[in-house]
């Protein structure tokens, strides 16, 4: 246990943990199947409990549990949080069909908005949220604020950048997450995108 760690620190101890856990899910798991993305969602918070309880006893003291941002529902952002990607989406698909890439397929979106697919919707919905607060509360509620001493934007653009690269041992050492394709070019797309998702 370290008592006196500095954020930029704790938060490279953080992302090793996590790196790690992955690395080994994807060289052991296999066996887990399609399964694997799941636990792996899950290597995050893992890392932030060991941090938290084991390598800092940060999490023996209420301030600690606070300094993750789980102690409010933001309601105030809530307008941003679901308008930025809806403009996001909007915008790239008014792309992709404007160029020809792609095209909208209206009889599936007809099925999608019936009273069955609506519920299917709410229920992925639902369980990809809790899956993705796995995630976030590493990447966002314990990593992003131990960057902060780096600057507001370094810090955003390093916590989307090693995102993106905790990706990489599932996608690559693995059939089971984004397997189409050529391999290292839909990686550094990837990385790309989580570095960008990430501000």
């Amino acid at each position: 246990m370290f008592h006196q760690l500095n954020s930029l620190t704790k938060a490279s101890l953080f992302y090793l943990i996590t790196f790690i856990l992955a690395v080994l899910l994807a060289v052991f798991g296999q066996g887990l199947g399609q399964f694997i993305t799941v636990v792996t969602m899950f290597t995050p918070l893992v890392a932030v409990l060991l941090m938290l309880l084991v390598v800092t006893r940060d999490g023996y003291t209420r301030i600690g549990w606070q300094a993750l941002g789980l102690h409010g529902l933001g309601r105030q952002r809530w307008g941003l949080a679901v308008l930025g990607p809806l403009l996001v989406l909007s915008c790239t698909y008014a792309i992709v069909w404007s160029i020809g890439i792609g095209r909208p397929h209206w009889a599936a979106l007809s099925e999608r908005l019936a009273i069955a697919g609506l519920v299917s919707l709410l229920l992925n919905l639902i369980v990809d949220m809790i899956l993705a607060l796995g995630e976030e509360i590493g990447w966002r509620g314990y990593l992003l604020p131990h960057l902060l001493p780096l600057g507001r934007t370094r810090a955003l653009l390093l916590s989307g950048f090693v995102h993106g690269l905790w990706h990489l041992p599932v996608m690559l050492l693995t059939p089971f997450y984004h397997e189409s394709g050529n391999r290292l070019l839909v990686a550094a797309l990837f990385v790309l995108s989580t570095t960008c998702g990430g501000v």
